[in-house]
């Protein structure tokens, strides 16, 4: 019994792992040059105005009434 429990912790830390390196490398698309101290990254998208992304709307996007990022 022990045996089957360390192979469940075994694959569950390679799957943690494994989905830990698909998202390392993905660019989440902000710009955070000139900050200082720590970034952070995880700010929630507000909702797009009416007609889509404008002139008020950061580089980083707004989320359309479909739930999908749009950018200006």
């Amino acid at each position: 019994m022990a045996l089957a429990v360390t192979r469940r912790w075994i694959a569950a830390a390679v799957l943690v792992l494994a989905l830990a390196a698909c998202e390392s490398d993905q660019d989440p698309g902000l710009d955070t040059s000139g900050v200082e101290g720590t970034a952070r990254t995880s700010d929630t998208l507000g909702a797009c105005p009416p007609g889509g992304p404008d002139a008020t709307t950061p580089e980083a996007g707004c989320l359309g009434a479909d739930g999908t990022v749009q950018r200006p």
